[in-house]
């Protein structure tokens, strides 16, 4: 985010001619810069109770600033509120959209990672063929993976991609990951280029979906599985 948009279209004259004043150097100032924008392209709000008392929603932007003592439930939709004084400085004024321009920021990381998880479930759900055939998994080489990849669940996935050939309801089974969070971090694996995936044969496939019982159960993978949920004690 470059520039933050920010309407003070809800101020009163008296209170907006003061915001006015101010907010040309108060733009420039702030660790992000500002411009005014139509209330319905502003990141940031700013209302005063003259009126508050004439309108019943700010819309949807993240960020609401009250200008004195404001009554309702305005700030309830935002994800973010601040309150200046009537008789607010140049300096209140900065420190507002400084604190406003962090939450954006963060915020608008998160708006990020909330696409991408939702474009990986459209990729996942478009790449299973008409007939579902199924997939055995493997890690070519260990690798590290950040949130929301880093739970306790995933490193026991990792584990067990790590191991031998797996099934995506072998994986779910034995770590404890819910199919869209296994499907999810299977994509990620495979957009870093260290994941190997098979097919599976159909008789395979269909012992595997009627049992969810894991390759070679009584074997090496039934072991680490049993090994990793006692908490490393050899079972």
């Amino acid at each position: 985010m470059q520039t933050a948009g920010i309407s003070a279209d809800l101020l009163t004259p008296n209170v907006r001619h003061r915001f006015v004043q101010l907010f040309g150097v108060a733009a420039r100032k702030s660790v992000l810069p500002w411009k005014e924008v139509p209330r319905d392209r502003a990141q940031l709000v700013l209302v005063d109770q003259g009126m508050a008392d004439v309108v019943s929603s700010l819309g949807n932007s993240p960020c609401v600033v009250t200008v004195g003592n404001v009554g309702g439930n305005l700030t309830g939709n935002a994800s973010w509120a601040g309150r200046l004084e009537v008789n607010y400085t140049l300096s209140d004024l900065i420190d507002t959209l400084d604190r406003a321009a962090v939450f954006l920021l963060d915020w608008e990381a998160r708006q990020k990672v909330i696409a991408r998880s939702a474009r990986a479930q459209a990729q996942v759900a478009d790449a299973v063929p008409a007939a579902k055939q199924e997939y055995l998994y493997q890690l070519k080489s260990w690798v590290s993976m950040g949130a929301p990849f880093n739970t306790g669940a995933c490193i026991r996935a990792l584990a067990l991609l790590s191991r031998e050939p797996i099934s995506l309801a072998q994986l779910c089974t034995h770590s404890g990951l819910d199919s869209a969070t296994a499907r999810h971090m299977l994509v990620e694996l495979g957009q870093r280029g260290v994941l190997r995936g098979v097919a599976m044969s159909p008789q395979r496939a269909i012992a595997s979906a009627g049992s969810r019982e894991p390759v070679h159960s009584g074997g090496l993978l039934g072991r680490l599985s049993r090994w990793i949920r006692g908490g490393g004690k050899a079972a």
